[in-house]
């Protein structure tokens, strides 16, 4: 159950920031910086919380995940709202 929890959290770390982007950029209307740092920070909320979960699993075996994710886990949302954005502006 775990390990599905943890793929689950992944995905949505994954595609939740593009999408949550999208919206905001497009149906209400905010600003693309404003859109893209809510996006990015949920993304990072999201890698954070499959981090947790993954690290309670002792059969996974990734050492410090938490920490590396509480670090780290803002660049790979980031970079997927960056290259949505390029690629949705008019």
């Amino acid at each position: 159950m775990i390990k599905f929890a943890g793929t689950a959290l992944l995905l949505t770390a994954l595609a939740l920031p593009v999408v949550l982007f999208l919206l905001l950029k497009v149906r209400l209307g905010l600003s693309g910086f404003v859109a893209a740092t809510i996006s990015i920070a949920v993304g990072w909320v999201l890698n954070v919380a499959w981090a947790f979960v993954t690290a309670r699993d002792p059969s996974q075996g990734y050492g410090d995940v938490l920490s590396i994710a509480a670090y780290f886990g803002w660049a790979c949302p980031t970079v997927l709202v960056v290259l949505t954005w390029l690629v949705a502006s008019p």
